[in-house]
This record gives C-alpha cells, sequence and structure tokens, in this order.
C-alpha cells in the first residue's frame, strides 16, 4: 500500500508545480507516506498527527519530500539542469555498474558519469520526449539525522531486479541537497 502512496505522492509533486496552490492535499499525501498508508490507520488518525507537528516540523519534512520529488521526476525526465541542481556542488556517489565502479568525487567524474546514464536511459526508453522512466520509490524512509541532515532508503523495482537507493541530503541555502548516493542492484530469487 506504501507504493501507491508514493506513486500518489509523486503525481501530486507533478501536479503541484502546475497548480502550486494546492499545498493542503500534497501536505495530506505527505503525511500519508510518512505515517503509513491509508490502509494501515484511519485518516482521521493521520490528520490527527499533522496537527501535532510543530510548524517547523511540518516544513522540514516537506521540503525533503519535495527536494526528494523534484529528484526522482528530473531523473524521469531525464532535465539535466533540475536533476544537477539536486545535488550539492560536490557529491559523491557509488554507481551500481560498470563502468562507474569507483567512487564518483569531482564535479567532473560527476557530469561524465551521470551523461552516461542519461544517454543510455534515454537510447533504451525508445522514447522521443520525457518521462523516459516511470521510478517509483517503494519503501520509502526519510531518517532526520539531524536539523540539516536526512538518510533516504528507498527501492526501485524492474521485474526481478531490485534497485536499493540510499540518498544523504544536507539542507544547504538553496534547500535540501543531496551530498552523497549510495545505489545498488540485485536480483531477487
Amino acid at each position: 500500500m506504501r507504493s501507491v502512496a508514493a506513486d500518489i505522492l509523486r503525481r501530486a509533486w507533478r501536479w503541484r508545480a502546475l497548480e502550486r496552490k494546492k499545498i493542503s492535499l500534497l501536505n495530506l499525501l505527505v503525511m500519508i507516506l510518512l505515517f503509513g498508508s491509508v490502509g494501515t490507520e484511519s485518516v482521521a488518525a493521520q490528520e490527527k498527527a499533522i496537527q501535532e507537528m510543530s510548524p517547523a516540523a511540518k516544513q522540514v519534512a516537506g521540503s525533503i519530500e519535495e527536494a526528494l520529488a523534484t529528484f526522482v521526476t528530473a531523473f524521469d525526465d531525464l532535465d539535466w539542469s533540475v536533476f544537477r541542481a539536486c545535488f550539492s556542488a560536490r557529491p559523491t556517489i557509488f554507481h551500481p555498474a560498470a563502468p562507474n565502479i569507483k567512487r564518483i568525487d569531482t564535479p567532473e567524474q560527476f557530469e561524465n558519469a551521470w551523461s552516461g546514464v542519461f544517454a543510455r536511459i534515454k537510447k533504451n526508453s525508445g522514447r522521443t520526449s520525457p518521462p523516459y522512466m516511470h521510478l517509483v520509490p517503494r519503501d520509502l524512509r526519510i531518517e532526520k539525522l539531524s536539523d540539516d541532515v536526512a538518510l533516504v532508503t528507498f527501492h526501485l523495482i524492474d521485474g526481478r531486479i531490485v534497485s536499493r537507493r540510499t540518498l544523504v541530503m544536507k539542507r544547504q541555502s538553496a534547500g535540501w541537497k543531496i551530498v552523497h548516493v549510495h545505489a545498488s542492484n540485485i536480483e531477487a530469487p
């Protein structure tokens, strides 16, 4: 049920870009995702949990979720400028496959690695316009490690391949940015 909530949330974020005045629906969907799906808790219980959160906690949770949604949408659309803006100036990355088998440390390595990934995805998608993918983060977990650092983990499922993702996000002056990605893929038994 959480993956359904994640998909609904992802679609709501795209919709929000078009209609920024619909924030209350987005906040409700974010809180559903954070506190569990509708199938495990009543809407009334979720609304009570939202009301009990401090305004600052609501803002922080929403901004991490919003940054994650922007990242996923930019990656789906292979929108380089938006995608790159989701990261800090010097992110580190462990890609899940060759040719990027060592940690990516520099902005030049970052751009080279991702330009190859973008080209491969675009070619393999068979599409001529966005979105080139439909990423659906499953089992999303956001853990605040401090006021300015969050650990985000989720899975992506593609047939028998389970893609595990860990993002370290840091609040910077321009908002929440990805400072590290660790990606691994395994084949399900």
